[in-house]
């Protein structure tokens, strides 16, 4: 069908992490298709996972915030002006 989009939304899930005590915290981000994980416990569940794996720790409160839709240049934005004390924001990436 023309004009139709079938490719499936992304989303960027960023969190705050450090390597080390006392080092000033960095986004890092992944993404990811599968809407079925974007509930707020288990996109903190998949921050986990990753943080034991590449040896980080997460930084500020553990919480976990839907920055909504926008494109990519957009949620980026959406996560630097998140509270500092915010560990994790999600959203999705419009096309």
């Amino acid at each position: 069908m023309k004009g139709v989009s079938t490719t499936m939304p992304k989303y960027l899930i960023s969190y705050r992490k450090t390597e080390e005590q006392g080092q000033k915290p960095e986004w890092a981000s992944f993404t990811t298709d599968s809407p079925q994980s974007l509930e707020a416990h288990a996109v903190k569940e998949r921050v986990e996972r990753r943080l034991k794996v590449l040896g980080e720790k997460l930084w500020g409160n553990g919480e976990v915030v839907w920055i909504g839709a926008a494109r990519l240049d957009d949620v980026l934005y959406k996560r630097e002006e998140a509270a500092p004390e915010i560990s994790i924001v999600y959203g999705a990436v419009e096309e």
